[in-house]
């Protein structure tokens, strides 16, 4: 295959096109391809044992302190910045907002200020109060409906790596 350059007549390698075009398909097949499934773990661990540092330091021991990070871990996934809004029930007429690791609701525990439930202790510290030690879950919707219970084996590792 020949091209004018300059009115040159010059030879063109048909190949550099197809390999530059094989070159750039396999690296996005590299971009698109998901990250190894230990990076999620390393991130799915390194939350869990957050809620376990928390818990443990707020005061929950044993098994409690087992539910209580399997609950953060269904709750908010131990994202200690997790948001969710809430519209409007019969004791928050005007919506609330769960907040932090436990998702401690805005309306219903006014005295958890904005601050305190987006830091991990503070929010930790709060999730023992309420659930009176860990003797009580049943404000936390997760552990009503038993979802943090998909989470026992992954808060059990975690609060084993506490020592």
């Amino acid at each position: 295959m020949h091209q004018r350059v300059s009115g040159v007549r010059r030879l063109v390698r048909a190949l550099r096109p197809t390999r530059l075009c094989i070159m750039a398909i396999l690296a996005l097949i590299a971009l698109a391809a998901p990250a190894p499934a230990m990076a999620a773990s390393d991130a799915s661990s390194s939350a869990s044992d957050l809620c376990a540092k928390a818990a443990s330091r707020a005061g929950f021991t044993g098994n409690r302190l087992v539910t209580a990070v399997a609950v953060g871990m269904a709750e908010s996934g131990c994202n200690p910045t997790a948001y969710h809004a809430n519209g409007p029930t019969k004791g928050c007429s005007q919506g609330s907002v769960d907040r932090g690791l436990w998702q401690i609701n805005n309306c219903y525990h006014p005295s958890v200020s904005k601050s305190c439930a987006y830091d991990a202790q503070c929010n930790a510290n709060a999730a023992y109060r309420i659930s009176s030690g860990g003797a009580t879950w049943r404000p936390w919707a997760a552990y009503n409906n038993g979802r943090y219970k998909a989470y026992l084996a992954q808060a059990k590792t975690a609060v084993d790596r506490l020592g």
